[in-house]
């Protein structure tokens, strides 16, 4: 059997010939408009689109970089090479307005993007299985997938770029994915300190942007299975797991959750911040300094960052998450002794003064419940940026008060640990197609 993907190709080809299809940028939504939005006003921008040669060369880059994509079988005997350039997929931006993430009432801009296949007459009754992928963590603006997408995938040692065109490789099999942009990107770029860490802002957002991107979905004709898959890896996996658990947990969203994969996930935040005070060294040595920064300019303002933190980071490291530096964690030290105070390291959960962070780390972390949905989970257990423990102890506390967690203990790092899980999540993001 010719390959999915050739024969969508060629298919393609001849669809756009017998239907005139367009869709206008910045069009008003307003038939679905998300909860939150004061306006009830959400715009869809169509940003780039990606040919059969260009999801050729993200395959081969992923696998130049030692991400096994081999699952996908680019056969081109059928595809001419005049067919290869013809849209296979469109990126459309979605804009709508959310909470603002200090929780005093006044509202920011966000972004995301959804992943489409291009129109034709031959996929007008096809039902479209949605993914719902948060990014892992990044502090650049231009690494937000709105304005990734607008340019072009940069392949290097950041596993954030391979993240979006694992999934974009996803959706060319027959797909719709849909990433959003965080807080403090894209479009809210300098509306707000990025709310890392905070799971109410987080999921918020991520809920505003999910129902305009079902607006945006209906508006143009797409049809799509109610039922989503929701994974992520690192901070999409914190996000895509507080997600599944607020769907599942509150019935009035009104939406089902068929699979949930994530990989690298924190869960305990506590627990995390514990084993960084006794560690001497760190992979990614901004994760906490990024947090608390997260904390103290929105929700939290009370926090006072100079009994955590060290100068000179106390009075510049704010500064670093401006969302214009691309490498921020070479201007931190591995060491957790030349960054954080020595009564933070020592005295957290005994000095009055400090001990409120507690109770922030654990209203912020991943709470089990009784999920309904399938869920999996993996973790490096070299990871010395979200601990394996964290994960592991999660996925025993999940399963002993009545959930299911599937966990796969997996080689490496926090890096190198994103491969299992894209094996992982290939596997069972098929078999809930």
């Amino acid at each position: 059997m010719k390959n999915f993907l050739s024969k969508i190709a060629f298919i393609l080809c001849i669809g756009i010939a017998l239907t005139s299809y367009s869709c206008t940028n910045n069009e008003i939504l307003s038939s679905i408009p998300p909860s939150t939005n004061p306006d009830n006003l959400s715009k869809t921008e169509e940003i780039s689109s990606l040919n059969f040669k260009e999801l050729e060369d993200i395959k081969n880059k992923l696998e130049q970089s030692g991400i096994d994509v081999s699952n996908f079988k680019f056969d081109d005997s059928l595809v001419t090479e005049q067919q290869k350039i013809i849209p296979f997929l469109k990126a459309v931006k979605i804009s709508t307005k959310t909470p603002h993430p200090n929780r005093l009432g006044s509202y920011i801009d966000v972004s995301g993007v959804l992943l489409l296949p291009s129109k034709t007459i031959f996929n007008s009754l096809t039902k479209y299985r949605i993914i719902v992928a948060p990014p892992p963590t990044y502090t650049y603006n231009k690494m937000a997938p709105s304005n990734a997408f607008k340019g072009s995938f940069l392949f290097d040692s950041d596993f954030h770029f391979n993240y979006l065109a694992f999934w974009t490789l996803q959706a060319s099999n027959g797909f719709i994915v849909f990433f959003p942009d965080y807080p403090g990107f894209g479009d809210s770029h300098q509306q707000c300190q990025h709310p890392y860490l905070d799971s109410k802002a987080m999921v918020n957002s991520t809920l505003d942007l999910l129902k305009a991107s079902l607006n945006t979905l209906s508006a143009q004709g797409y049809r799509y299975k109610s039922e989503l898959i929701i994974t992520g890896y690192s901070l999409g996996g914190f996000i895509a797991a507080s997600l599944a658990r607020e769907i599942e947990t509150n019935p009035s969203l009104e939406y089902t959750v068929s699979l949930l994969v994530t990989g690298g996930t924190p869960c305990n935040l506590k627990q995390i911040t514990d084993i960084v005070r006794k560690s001497k060294k760190t992979q990614h040595h901004y994760f906490l300094s990024y947090g608390l920064w997260g904390y103290k300019q929105n929700a939290y303002p009370y926090i006072n960052v100079n009994d955590f933190l060290k100068e000179s980071f106390a009075s510049q490291s704010l500064s670093y998450f401006n969302g214009n530096i691309y490498d921020v964690n070479n201007l931190f030290p591995s060491n957790p002794e030349y960054l954080y105070t020595e009564k933070f390291i020592k005295n957290l959960d005994i000095d009055p003064s400090l001990s409120y962070l507690n109770t922030i780390l654990e209203e912020n972390s991943v709470k089990p419940w009784k999920n309904k949905c399938r869920f999996v989970m993996s973790h490096g257990i070299s990871d010395v940026s979200v601990y394996y423990q964290n994960a592991y102890d999660f996925a025993q506390q999940q399963n002993k008060n009545g959930g299911k967690v599937t966990f796969y203990s997996t080689l490496g790092d926090h890096v190198l640990g994103i491969a299992p899980y894209y094996a992982k999540a290939s596997l069972y993001t098929l078999l809930y197609k």
